[in-house]
Parts: structure tokens; sequence; C-alpha cells
């Protein structure tokens, strides 16, 4: 059975390239709409915070021929060939373990976390790290810095004192751009790399799986 009805790689390339632009003009309006200022100057920075990762995810998971795979794993191979060079694997790891994790599963990410409590940062010196998000268009997009001595954690509620060596900020204008610029690198991989359009197929009744016919009409 066929995955889809692709007659040709330029039916892939060209379904590909329809299917992402409704995908980016989704993501715009979502990022727009969380950062643009309510009548106290507040920004909805957590949704667009994951918003900026879970399309990442996706991109990368296309990009893999994997939605359901390895994410952090797919996410650092989609960064390596199209996002910036300062998308490093130590950033990549605080995004994902710190920030995504976190704001997924408790809304918030914690005051402080512990990268020596954590099997991703194996191998890493140890640091403990409070965050900072931000609407700005600084690079790199997520920017770590060591802050010594360790301080002690003074704009949260803790139930004894909690200190931090590092602080992690991420800059989400510039997340949202830097994802946003890869989409047409990946689409100009597709253009030129059979691997990478098969792999781009091979998603599409994944994601189309509750209206993907079992069978061709008679």
């Amino acid at each position: 059975m066929p995955v889809l009805p692709f007659s040709s790689d330029a039916d892939i390339v060209g379904f590909a390239r329809a299917f992402l632009h409704e995908h980016l003009a989704r993501f715009r309006k979502d990022i727009k709409i969380c950062l643009t200022p309510n009548v106290r100057d507040e920004c909805a920075y957590f949704p667009a915070l994951i918003t900026c990762i879970a399309f990442a995810e996706f991109l990368s998971g296309l990009c893999a021929g994997n939605l359901n795979g390895p994410a952090l794993k797919q996410l650092k191979e989609y960064a390596a060939g199209f996002l910036p060079a300062d998308y490093t694997t130590d950033r990549l790891d605080v995004l994902y373990e710190c920030f995504r994790h976190k704001v997924a599963h408790l809304a918030l990410p914690y005051a402080v976390f512990d990268t020596g409590k954590s099997k991703t940062f194996r191998g890493q010196p140890k640091r403990l790290i409070t965050w900072t998000v931000d609407s700005g268009r600084r690079k790199p997009a997520i920017e770590i810095l060591e802050v010594k001595p360790a301080a002690q954690i003074e704009t949260a509620v803790t139930p004894w004192p909690v200190y931090y060596d590092h602080r992690a900020t991420v800059y989400l204008c510039s997340l949202a751009y830097d994802i946003l610029q890869s989409v047409s690198k990946y689409l100009h991989h597709l253009e030129t790399d059979v691997t990478a359009r098969n792999r781009f197929k091979e998603c599409m009744p994944v994601y189309f799986s509750g209206d993907y016919p079992a069978s061709e009409p008679a």
C-alpha cells in the first residue's frame, strides 16, 4: 500500500512546502499573540517557549522520519543541520531538560535545576542552573552564564535556602526566528536529498493517522 498518493519527488516537495507553510503561519500567529503585551504589559512567555520547543521537535521528527522517536537526539541532529552553530549540545540539553520537561509537566521549571541529577548531563561538570525567559532578540538564543560566587534564590518562594551557580536565559524572539529560518534550509534539503524526502513521506501516515484511508477507494 502506498504511503500517500505521491507519484513523484516533485509531489512530495510540493506537498511539504504547502504543509510547512501552513504550520509556519500558525507558529508565527501563536508566537505573536504570546509576545504581545496585555494592558498590564505582561506577555505569555511560557506558552511561547513551549510552542517554540514543540515546533522544533516536530521539524526534527520530520527530518528524522520518526515523529515518535528520541526527541532530544533528533533535535540535536536537526540543530546540527539547520540551526545556527551556537545551538550547542550543552545548550540544547539545558533547553530540553531544564525547560521543556519541567514546563510540560510542572508549568514552570524548577527554581534551580541540578544537572548532577540528570543522566542527560552525565560526563559534564555539575551545574546548579536557575533561569530567565526573556522576549528579547539577543544572541545566542540560549545563553548559559556562570555565576561566581554561587548566589541564593531570592525571587522565588523556597522552603530552605537554594543556591545556583549558573543562569540560563532563553531569548524567545531569537529562538522563534532561528526556528523559522531553519524551515527554508530543511525544505532545500528535501529538494536535494532522496532520503530526506522518504523520511518526510514516512511521517505523513502518523501525522494524519485519523484521516488516512485503510485502502485505496474502489
